[in-house]
């Protein structure tokens, strides 16, 4: 499990630097997945950038001199299968390709990556742009699904666009507090809005042919959220609630690429780590955690938490609270 959780960092490059360029290469391979970087005006390219991050969420603040970015086929390994991206432009203009879509990032404008894939960015001008990147696992709803937006454009000027973008420049504007003992809490705020956001985006893009399927999908993905602390909670149980039949539940889900036990686990166990790694719950028992997600039986919960997370409850927590990468 990789863990984003990082201080206020900041680095910054003038022109005339001869070295400049390699040490921006350098920094931007280190915060995210490896890219390809190449400045239009070498000699003389500037930069700066601001980040800090917790367990689930890592926040960056970049602005720099036009350039072309490569996340190459070949640089796509096995570490970096996990995350979303999502930027928000806040100056200048830049083209974004991912797959066969072709995106024009104007001021105001949101964009999903998926770190998995190859995807190349051109910033035409000089420009500022946010970016959180995050482990899929921690999206509220499944990969197979929030995958449909990646290089599609989503409004960040109003609606819930315009929420996440506020959201995201106050955050920039405050990263001690996301480094700080409530970051965690912060960056759930932040995932619970990202989440939203891509719920809305793809009840607004989905085909005729499969926006009943996907609506009902998005719609049982709150449910679970709702309901993960019941014990009781089941694809019997949800398909009852929401008047289909198991079979068709089972359908949905497995067009998104997931069970509906699997995800019902996974996000239990989502909820279970980010309580084990919140400071101002370290009084609680991982019993008393567990159970208030609905996994009653100790020694299956750590079996299972160690199988997701390669540590155990209280390793993890121990670990967290250290502040060390778990």
């Amino acid at each position: 499990m990789v863990d984003l959780r990082s201080p206020v960092q900041a680095f910054s490059l003038d022109s005339g630097d001869s070295s400049s360029i390699e040490r921006w290469r350098s920094e931007m391979s280190r915060a995210f997945p490896p890219l390809t970087i190449q400045p239009d005006r070498p000699s003389s390219f500037t930069a700066s950038y601001r980040a800090a991050g917790t367990v689930d969420l890592q926040v960056s603040d970049m602005r720099a001199n036009a350039h072309t970015v490569e996340r190459m086929p070949g640089k796509v390994t096995e570490r970096n299968l996990g995350f979303y991206k999502i930027s928000y432009q806040v100056s200048g203009t830049g083209i974004m390709t991912q797959g066969n879509r072709e995106l024009v990032l104007n001021p105001g404008t949101i964009a999903v990556y998926d770190t998995a894939r190859p995807y190349d960015l051109h910033f035409t001008e000089d420009y500022r742009f946010i970016v959180a990147m995050f482990p899929k696992s921690s999206l509220d709803l499944p990969e197979g699904l929030a995958s449909e937006l990646t290089a599609y454009p989503v409004d960040g000027t109003s609606g819930t666009g315009g929420i996440v973008s506020s959201y995201l420049l106050s955050l920039v504007d405050n990263l001690d507090w996301l480094a700080g003992p409530t970051g965690g809490r912060l960056a759930r705020t932040g995932l619970d809005l990202l989440s939203t956001l891509v719920a809305d985006e793809l009840d607004a893009t989905v085909g005729a042919g499969t926006a009943d399927r996907k609506s009902l999908l998005v719609e049982v993905c709150y449910y679970i959220n709702d309901h993960l602390g019941e014990p009781t909670l089941s694809p019997e149980s949800i398909a009852a609630a929401h008047f289909v039949s198991t079979r068709h539940l089972h359908n949905i889900f497995r067009e998104a690429g997931v069970t509906v036990a699997q995800w019902i686990k996974q996000r239990r166990l989502q909820e279970c780590r980010r309580d084990l790694s919140d400071p101002l719950m370290a009084g609680i028992p991982v019993a008393t955690i567990a159970t208030k997600w609905g996994l009653d039986d100790p020694g299956y919960f750590s079996r299972i938490f160690r199988e997701s997370f390669g540590a155990s409850p209280r390793q993890w927590r121990q670990e967290a609270l250290l502040g060390r990468v778990a």
